[in-house]
């Protein structure tokens, strides 16, 4: 196990070490602190900085936090997944893994696909050992100018065929210390769930060992994202090469036809549900509904016998939805009342749209 850091950084990268002293961690250090920014350059001391003796390989940046019991976890989760690379944190907003980790939170599973396609999250990574030394000889070919470490790991599991997911709570969160490899422009970077706040102990894991994990999303693949207030439907069209980062989504009112779901009963749910005034009914048509939108064509997409409503994953998984994605002063008016009742307008909305699937599933 690594931690790399940069030698601002060196005394919380020795801190995060001795809490997983058990691991033998080594601290890597960025070998050129005053070039340009490249977590690359450093990615590329880290992967190449293995214990010989270990069956895997993990690398940690230095700003994260570790979730209580996280070696505990870790086992369990590498036992379950032996031949994986496993992402131990998905960023809220990443446009594709984030909602496949959503939608896995939805079925009450404990792993979600990563993205073949879309940046892996290197935060914290781990690889067995082979591949480890596969990937830190593969970096080892490109330029610290490419900088982006992430993209490259992509780039190397999607040609080794190599499965990657993530774990279901993320086992770290990102902290709070200022980037220094010029990522400020991405905002607030956090989980879309951290095990940290959502009560799971180590046996969490030792359940559903054997479940499968399938990027698929139904017979037409696709995304959700809430930006600006609205919920947007991204067509991810795999083994096109298109990429999923591009800045623009389809309104879900114009085209969630395309995916057997009819606008008109989703707006016709969700005014049934405010007529009682049931959470939502104080909030702004365009807020309520747009999360309305978004937790029904999410429960639309679930299988049904897996749906998972209640889930504190999947909560918290909406939480950072709405977090990330309404409009920054749609959210500025929101204190912790409100936030958890635009939480409830969500899911509601997933039970909604779960219960339309399932009523389609048995006609069909």
């Amino acid at each position: 196990m690594v931690v790399m850091c940069h030698p601002s950084r060196i005394s919380q990268a020795r801190a995060l070490a001795g809490e997983c002293a058990e691991l033998r961690p080594r601290v890597v250090v960025d070998p050129d602190p005053h070039g340009f920014p490249s977590p690359l350059r450093t990615a590329k001391l880290a992967w190449a900085s293995r214990d010989p003796d270990a069956t895997h390989h993990l690398v940690l940046q230095d700003d994260v936090v570790l979730a209580g019991d996280f070696v505990a976890h870790l086992r369990k989760a590498v036992a379950r997944r032996p031949d994986h690379g496993i992402a131990l944190y998905v960023n809220r907003n990443s446009l594709h893994n984030s909602y496949l980790f959503r939608r896995a939170a939805a079925r009450g599973a404990r792993w979600s696909p990563v993205s073949r396609f879309e940046y892996t999250p290197t935060l914290g990574f781990l690889l067995p050992a082979g591949h480890a030394a596969g990937l830190a000889e593969y970096l080892s070919t490109i330029p610290d100018e490419f900088r982006d470490d992430d993209d490259a790991v992509t780039v190397f599991c999607r040609e080794q065929n190599i499965p990657v997911v993530s774990v279901v709570p993320s086992l770290l969160d990102h902290g709070d210390l200022p980037s220094v490899a010029g990522n400020h422009e991405h905002g607030v970077r956090r989980a879309v769930a951290f095990a940290g706040h959502v009560g799971i102990d180590a046996a969490h894991w030792d359940e559903d060992a054997a479940e499968e994990v399938s990027e698929e999303t139904g017979e037409i693949p696709f995304v959700l994202e809430i930006y600006d207030s609205r919920c947007l439907i991204r067509l991810t069209r795999p083994g096109t090469g298109e990429p999923v980062d591009d800045l623009f989504g389809w309104y879900w009112h114009d085209w969630c036809h395309l995916l057997g779901v009819t606008a008109d009963h989703v707006l016709e749910t969700w005014r049934e549900h405010v007529a009682d005034g049931s959470p939502g009914a104080r909030f702004s048509f365009e807020v309520s509904s747009e999360l309305w939108a978004a937790g029904y064509i999410l429960g639309f997409d679930v299988p049904s016998s897996r749906a998972r409503a209640a889930s504190p994953v999947l909560r918290a998984s909406v939480g950072s939805w709405l977090a990330c994605g309404l409009a920054p002063d749609d959210y500025a008016r929101l204190d912790e009342s409100s936030r958890e009742e635009l939480v409830d307008v969500c899911l509601a909305g997933f039970q909604a749209g779960h219960a339309a699937s399932v009523s389609a599933r048995s006609v069909a």
